[in-house]
């Protein structure tokens, strides 16, 4: 009896243990989404997705690896080559967006195939790819969950940067400036983003005139660097380090704050005034096409002239 009741208990447990693995629910494989305020469950795109043979211009990436329903994202256009980097976001819905502060932006890295955007409240990261069609689709879409009464437009770009929607995407350049439309039905703009070109004012620059001054009584010169958003440079008389700040609101806008010097003592301090008052009041950068730069400020007149070229060493 003793044996039967340990064969019927060692059945029992069988039973239940197996009852326990058809019932159990397959933990889902997709990451949930924040938009806005609410928290979604990622919907998992169609089974089928179409297969790109690797080439010279492919690039799978960890996101495309981690979500089989990612796999093999390519970034085969000019368009999505040149969507490298970050945007200002202008405009959505209709909605003319110009903030002093917390501008609306979108990051786009095409080696990784990952972007990192904040629409005014929150910020967003995910993945995404853009295919010959110059198509853009986000996946992966997360976001933090910040409430924020006093802004309009955020979920109206959670519409358009959220998981599995595809837009058609169309760039422009008006002067030095780049747009790029996000198209809904009819070819109407939904979303427009905006960057400006100040890639001419990178490197080494060396200083030609400075208003309020006949001529220069000794070499000045300043180098900018665009990716640290740093400029350093020497008046003539001591060195200077500065921020550089670029409003992508307005046309060729750039500003230089936060400015210092050595504080070395020399008979040429009046060209070393106007050499920093010059950057102080720099409002915009303008290019000739060539090797020259014009600093303005904001009312468009010119406050010192740069050439391009190497500082000799002494």
């Amino acid at each position: 009896m003793k044996k039967i009741a340990f064969i019927a208990a060692i059945s029992a447990m069988a039973i239940m243990g197996a009852g326990c693995s058809v019932i159990q629910p397959n933990k889902s494989k997709y990451p949930k989404t924040m938009s806005g305020a609410a928290a979604t469950q990622v919907s998992p795109a169609p089974a089928e997705q179409p297969t790109v043979a690797p080439g010279p211009e492919s690039q799978a990436t960890d996101s495309a690896a981690a979500n089989p329903n990612v796999a093999m994202l390519t970034m085969n256009t000019r368009l999505a080559r040149d969507l490298g980097g970050q945007w200002s976001i202008v405009m959505v819905n209709g909605v003319t967006i110009d903030r002093d502060e917390d501008m609306p932006y979108i990051t786009f890295e095409p080696s990784s195939a990952a972007f990192y955007a904040n629409n005014g409240c929150n910020t967003l990261n995910g993945a995404y790819s853009v295919d010959a069609n110059d198509v853009v689709t986000f996946y992966n879409v997360l976001s933090t969950l910040r409430y924020c009464a006093d802004v309009e437009f955020d979920n109206m770009i959670n519409t358009i940067v959220t998981d599995n929607v595809s837009t058609k995407l169309r760039m422009s350049e008006v002067g030095q400036e780049t747009f790029v439309d996000f198209l809904g039905e009819g070819g109407k703009t939904v979303m427009r983003l905006r960057r400006g070109n100040l890639e001419f004012l990178n490197g080494q620059w060396i200083v030609e005139s400075i208003v309020g001054l006949d001529k220069l009584e000794v070499p000045a010169d300043v180098f900018f660097d665009l990716t640290e958003l740093k400029l350093h440079g020497n008046t003539g008389c001591n060195f200077v380090n500065g921020d550089i700040y670029l409003d992508h609101r307005r046309s060729n806008a750039v500003d230089f704050s936060n400015m210092g010097t050595t504080r070395m003592a020399c008979p040429y301090t009046h060209q070393e005034t106007a050499f920093l008052v010059a950057l102080e009041q720099t409002a915009s950068a303008i290019s000739d096409g060539n090797d020259k730069v014009m600093l303005l400020d904001a009312a468009g007149k010119e406050l010192m002239t740069l050439k391009r070229g190497e500082v000799k060493a002494e």
